[in-house]
């Protein structure tokens, strides 16, 4: 059997549209991108690099057959750790996908080709297992009932002895409120696709929407499971991977209060992983100003957990954080606080992610680390550096995923094989380490509910 077999052959992190690859891209689209309206795609790109691609051009190129026109494509579609850590430039490339599969087609439709070449390419790597997470724009309700009960029904079809497909629906950050409420219509009007949709993802910018403000959709959603264990709705969160508009101890909590909140998986959480030093050289002032809303959170967060801060070795002053607390509440919450960091400072953020991996593993929340995803977002500088080696050391639950395999140009073999290289573990070790991902499929609460 092949090394990490059960690690390589099941995923619980990918979008289906970053599945696609650059010669996916082209197929799909050979046939109508002059009629395409590229201009998320082309004012994005212009906004994060500076420069304003012609769409049309960049596929007339790779059309051409030849090596550089191929290379000039893959550049504006493939995100490379030459990008930088910056979300935005992501987006920017995505953005092309999304312009190219919303485009109204007479011959076919874009989005459900895109989603059937995605299933096909798993199979074809050998991925048995699958949990994609759906999202759209903005858009009305029947709009967005008709999107996800096609494409949930889709892979139901799909689904079969040698594959299983399982479908996860991205709320939008800014109106979750609102997107939960049409899922649950969602299962109302088609309890058909109940097996085959799991759970429920926030995903998308993170910065902006710290995990506080969902508290209550949290317990919605958890009254709900219990009133209906048979279709319950278990809660992955993108978190702790874009976060320079705040400070570390900050993008530390909001992992830790996502947790606590009842959430199953995070996604990448590289704020409790990535040391402070190298998180601190990213980029200029990095982490240095946050809001003052921010600061008054992580001061409450400080007081309400002393006791094991302290235990874990982080020194907490209550009288100083009352003051400054005290101090604060006179402020906007919108103004910004400035704090330099210095070797103590430092030491203790190396405390805080211990302390917060160590509550993670008690409380049984897993981890999904997308390696070259992380990279290459989180502008890691090199393969040392990478968040999964703290986590691998730790007693946390984690799994490897690839995340947008397609604009990475990394399928999840990839991953596994970069983690055999970089990881200094043994292919034994790592087996017993990561075991079988499954164990942490979306759905165990319906089982434990019959």
């Amino acid at each position: 059997m092949k090394s990490l077999q059960y690690a390589r052959s099941c995923e619980l992190h990918v979008h289906p549209l970053g599945c696609l690859t650059a010669d996916d891209l082209i197929a799909l689209g050979r046939d109508v991108y002059p009629d395409v309206d590229w201009s998320l795609f082309t004012d994005t790109y212009e906004q994060a690099y500076g420069t304003r691609p012609n769409a049309v051009a960049l596929y007339q190129a790779a059309l051409s057959n030849t090596r550089e026109g191929l290379a000039l494509f893959k550049r504006h579609v493939v995100y490379t750790q030459e990008d930088g850590g910056d979300f935005g430039r992501f987006q920017a490339k995505f953005n092309f996908l999304v312009c190219l599969v919303r485009h109204r087609s007479p011959a076919k439709d874009l989005v459900t080709t895109s989603f059937q070449m995605a299933v096909d390419r798993h199979r074809q790597e050998g991925v048995t297992f699958v949990e994609y997470r759906c999202g759209g724009g903005p858009q009305t309700k029947e709009q967005f009932i008709d999107f996800h009960r096609k494409y949930a029904a889709l892979l139901q079809k799909t689904s079969g002895e040698s594959f299983t497909g399982r479908y996860i629906i991205s709320l939008r950050r800014w109106d979750a409120e609102q997107d939960y409420l049409w899922v649950q219509e969602l299962l109302d009007k088609s309890p058909d696709l109940v097996p085959t949709l799991v759970g429920i993802d926030f995903s998308h910018f993170e910065e902006g929407y710290p995990p506080k403000d969902k508290r209550a959709l949290f317990e919605r959603i958890q009254t709900a499971n219990l009133e209906r264990p048979e279709r319950a709705l278990e809660i992955v969160y993108h978190v702790g991977e874009s976060y320079f508009d705040k400070s570390l101890e900050s993008a530390i909590r909001w992992c830790h209060e996502a947790a606590e909140m009842g959430v199953k998986r995070l996604g990448h959480a590289t704020a409790l992983g990535l040391d402070p030093e190298v998180a601190l050289s990213r980029r200029p002032d990095a982490h240095l100003v946050e809001r003052v809303s921010e600061r008054r959170d992580q001061i409450r967060y400080d007081l309400a957990h002393a006791p094991e801060l302290s235990a874990g070795g982080v020194h907490i002053d209550p009288v100083a954080l009352e003051t400054e607390l005290a101090a604060l509440l006179d402020q906007s919450p919108d103004a910004y606080v400035e704090r330099g960091y210095d070797r103590q400072r430092i030491h203790a953020i190396r405390s805080r992610q211990q302390v917060v991996l160590k509550r993670l593993a008690d409380l049984g929340t897993v981890i999904e680390t997308c390696p070259t995803s992380n990279l290459r977002i989180g502008g890691v500088p090199d393969p040392m550096h990478h968040p999964v080696h703290a986590f691998l050391k730790s007693d946390v639950n984690l799994v490897i995923s690839a995340d947008d395999p397609g604009i990475f140009d990394s399928p999840l073999s990839c991953e596994i094989d970069w983690l055999l290289t970089h990881s200094g573990w043994s292919e034994s070790a790592l087996e017993q380490r990561l075991g079988d991902p499954r164990r942490f499929q979306l759905g165990a609460q319906r089982l434990l509910g019959r």
